[in-house]
């Protein structure tokens, strides 16, 4: 679009680097949960609030293993982890891994009300067993983890 053309030309004296990957979308995880994939996720533009999204990435151990080990753990505590937090200000709108690049990368996007929220949320998934154990079962597969609160530029479809 024009925007992002515009919005390009701006930013691009502030990037000091680019990074690209082929990512695949864990959908099988996704739908196990209830949720859609990322080309079926509608925001609520009904917000009223500064949405933020959250980009969690896991670099995990290298092997064959690992990531499908990482969504067989993920998937199952993430229902529970869904459950618990029955508020609707917290969306998970993707669930990918890495199949260039940088391997064995795991990256979560989520979609919060507002900041405020998204620390709601991590307060809620507290509250189940079946979360905590999987974040455990995870921690063991991790070298690293990161996250990262991103805010949509006006333009975005993803508001």
């Amino acid at each position: 679009s024009a925007e992002w053309g515009a919005y390009l030309k701006d930013a691009r004296p502030c990037m000091a680097s680019q990074h690209n990957a082929a990512l695949i979308e864990a959908t099988a995880t996704l739908h196990a949960a209830g949720l859609p994939s990322a080309l079926d996720f509608e925001p609520n533009a009904e917000s009223d609030t500064a949405v933020t999204y959250e980009l969690r990435r896991y670099q995990l151990k290298l092997g064959y293993n690992t990531v499908p080990d990482f969504l067989k753990l993920y998937g199952k505590g993430l229902p529970d982890k869904l459950r618990v937090d029955d508020s609707g200000a917290s969306t998970l709108v993707t669930l990918l891994y890495s199949d260039s690049g940088p391997l064995n990368v795991v990256y979560e996007v989520w979609r919060h009300e507002s900041l405020q929220r998204s620390l709601a949320a991590r307060q809620a998934s507290r509250q189940s067993d079946k979360w905590k154990e999987a974040v455990a079962s995870i921690a063991g597969l991790a070298n690293t983890f990161d996250t990262q609160y991103l805010r949509p530029t006006p333009f975005s479809p993803w508001q």
